[in-house]
């Protein structure tokens, strides 16, 4: 059979190479059958779409790198300040200061029921409500929900709608305080958030508050 007959063929039947693309290591086209592609393209193709994937997951490893890279900067700068004061009022004030300037977090409670704190009747609370709530906080809470005790720490306006929880606690996991952030966006603090430098955070106030509080 010569090339034009062949040629022909084809012309007559557009079909064939459909029905028998895979021999050939051809693809058509789904539907419409306008445009053969072969195999070799098809895998560049799947190459391209492959590459532009990986490149979405680069950048986003990237973004992700940067953003962790800011917030222990910030960590850094927390930690110096409770390093710069020694009583317990200007640490209080410092950590504060700290969370509204760096993490812009203006809304901060802090309770303490340590021995060394009930003159710093502020932020000295002894309700086993709270203590209790302290105790049973094996990571920090986010989320949308605090007792009756813990809003009225807050002001009444703004309307709060998200929450931080975390227990400090002594060398023996024993807990003698409470910080709480809140915050007006709900979307702030939420049940599947990361707590891994709320935790820190907790980590460093519980031994820089307690150096300070087993000193007196």
């Amino acid at each position: 059979m010569h090339s034009e007959q062949v040629l022909a063929f084809l012309d007559e039947h557009p079909e064939f190479l459909q029905q028998h693309a895979a021999r050939f290591s051809l693809q058509a086209s789904p539907q419409n059958g306008e445009r053969v592609v072969s195999f070799v393209e098809r895998q560049l193709l799947e190459l391209k779409d492959h590459n532009r994937q990986l490149e979405a997951q680069l950048q986003q490893l990237a973004e992700r790198a940067q953003t962790n890279e800011r917030i222990v900067a910030k960590l850094h700068q927390l930690t110096l300040a409770q390093l710069a004061h020694r009583g317990l009022k200007q640490q209080i004030a410092a950590l504060k200061h700290s969370l509204g300037e760096e993490f812009q977090l203006n809304r901060v409670a802090l309770r303490l029921w340590h021995s060394g704190a009930e003159a710093e009747t502020e932020h000295y609370n002894a309700q086993n409500e709270v203590q209790g709530l302290a105790r049973n906080l094996a990571a920090p809470y986010c989320g949308p929900y605090v007792n009756d005790e813990v809003m009225s720490w807050f002001p009444a306006i703004p309307v709060l709608q998200s929450f931080a929880q975390v227990a400090l606690r002594d060398a023996g996991g024993q807990a003698f305080g409470l910080l709480v952030l809140a915050s007006d966006d709900a979307q702030r603090f939420t049940f599947d958030m990361h707590t891994q430098y709320l935790s820190q955070i907790g980590e460093l106030l519980s031994a820089s508050l307690l150096a300070t509080l087993e000193a007196k």
